[in-house]
């Protein structure tokens, strides 16, 4: 019984050392065994890359690249380490890819806040500049405007004021009238106190007959100099209606070249009165 196995084992030894072909089947048979290629679908080198060629699995490699033999127990039991280091390596990757990106996201969500804040802060700043030049232009039209109703009420008194109007106290301040029943927004007094105010003269000559009023403004100051500014009307219905009108050596006989002399003479200068005040 003892001869049998120092024959195996001589045979074994012989195959070792002198049959190469024979060697795997009888390490098999004998409960020997290469390390594997691959452990769970990884190759070493993958191994290492995941991190987890360490303990078993860096075991496993040393014997791998040696081509040494270990027993199948053992390299059951290695197999399963390394396995469980590469499902541990891989749980952590994949951790740290989680732990990553929820890094990121947390970033990029601070980032979209600092980005919100900046542009709420650049919205109010923007709002308040818009309230301030809103202030500052309603401020300038109320000014603009107080200053043209200063203006307008002192061009008021001064038209008021004409001295047009204590020379005519008999003379009823109808509409004034550029063609026949076709009255204008601006009395007779009012049109004579406006040409008295922008062309300022040194004395009238005022002459009625009836329903006939001539009125002459002597040396009426204008750019050309000082010149006769002359005026008929002629009252129909109830309006007086301009029949000639004259600046100078300038004469204007027909209804419209009275029509054009006159409001050039006035320009925008001059509003329409109210006509209550007969």
């Amino acid at each position: 019984m003892r001869i049998v196995p120092a024959i195996l084992i001589g045979c074994l030894a012989a195959a070792v050392s002198g049959c190469s072909s024979l060697v795997p089947a009888t390490a098999n048979w004998l409960g020997w065994t290469r390390a594997p290629t691959l452990v769970d679908g990884l190759d070493y080198d993958e191994i290492d890359a995941l991190g987890a060629r360490t303990g078993a699995c860096l075991s496993l490699y040393q014997l791998y690249i040696d081509g040494r033999y270990l027993r199948q127990q053992q390299g059951a039991v290695w197999h399963e380490e390394c396995k469980e280091r590469i499902a541990q390596a891989r749980k952590a990757r994949e951790y740290a890819r989680q732990v990553d990106q929820e890094v990121e996201i947390a970033w990029q969500a601070l980032l979209d806040r600092k980005e919100a804040q900046r542009q709420q802060a650049q919205r109010r700043r923007q709002i308040r500049e818009d309230m301030r030049q809103a202030q500052q232009m309603a401020e300038t039209l109320r000014n603009a405007e107080e200053e043209q109703e200063k203006a307008q009420n002192q061009r008021l008194e001064r038209l008021d004021g004409a001295n047009i109007h204590n020379l005519m106290l008999e003379v009823p301040n109808l509409p004034l009238a550029f063609t026949v029943g076709s009255p204008s927004d601006m009395t007779l007094k009012r049109f004579l106190a406006c040409l008295e105010v922008l062309y300022p003269n040194e004395g009238y000559q005022i002459r009625r007959n009836g329903d006939k009023l001539t009125v002459k403004a002597e040396r009426a100051t204008m750019m050309r100099g000082d010149v006769l500014l002359e005026s008929r009307y002629t009252r129909i219905w109830d309006n007086w209606t301009l029949q000639y009108l004259s600046v100078g050596e300038i004469r204007a006989e027909s209804a419209q070249d009275r029509y054009v002399l006159a409001r050039n003479l006035l320009g925008s200068q001059c509003q329409p009165d109210r006509q209550d005040d007969q």
